[in-house]
């Protein structure tokens, strides 16, 4: 590889926001991690952490930090506001029943907002992203244009958005179908 990126959090997408009636901002230089392992949970909430309540949910607690459960024994936090460290050995001081995950490393980040990001999505995704069906507070493990991804609907500076999480390596693809999709309803902005 000719190139390398200067540091192992640089985002493929370089940090670009793409403004318009659904806008789409890349978020992956933002700080995230998590945990997995069958005493996570107990652990998580021995050091203070709420968590929500069930799989495919994901809360927001004090200091703007979103806490995304994946699974009873899979946890993710997702901090909007905190560009991610440079890597550090205290990542890898974890106790027997829970590993970290290197979700800063592996998966990309793509913030949605706009009040036509459901219909966009369904252009792209089988599952129903709709208010009605798909709340603030709810994740969806599924495809978009099929890829692996990761969708969670929660409030971010007082908006509506989808959080969309997709392997690193599916970054630019993701991206460019989110700007396709997106195209129909920005024509007039």
């Amino acid at each position: 590889m000719s190139e390398q990126l200067n540091n192992v959090f640089e985002s493929p997408l370089s940090g670009k926001v793409y403004e318009g009636a659904i806008s789409i901002q890349d978020y992956t230089n933002k700080q995230r991690w998590g945990f997995r392992g069958k005493d996570a949970a107990a652990a998580l909430r021995a050091e203070g952490w709420k968590l929500p309540k069930a799989p495919n949910q994901i809360i927001t607690v004090p200091g703007d930090t979103l806490i995304m459960a994946l699974s009873q024994r899979e946890f993710w936090f997702l901090d909007p506001s905190t560009d991610a460290p440079i890597p550090s050995d205290v990542d890898q001081a974890i106790s027997e029943g829970m590993y970290p995950l290197f979700c800063q490393s592996s998966h990309a980040w793509l913030v949605v907002s706009g009040d036509q990001k459901s219909e966009m999505m369904a252009k792209l995704c089988g599952v129903d992203l709709s208010p009605d069906a798909f709340s603030v507070g709810d994740v969806a493990q599924t495809q978009m244009a099929l890829i692996n991804c990761i969708v969670a609907r929660h409030e971010l500076d007082g908006s509506d958005v989808f959080t969309i999480l997709v392997d690193q390596s599916y970054a630019q693809y993701a991206l460019e179908a989110l700007l396709d999709a997106r195209a129909e309803f920005c024509r007039s902005s």
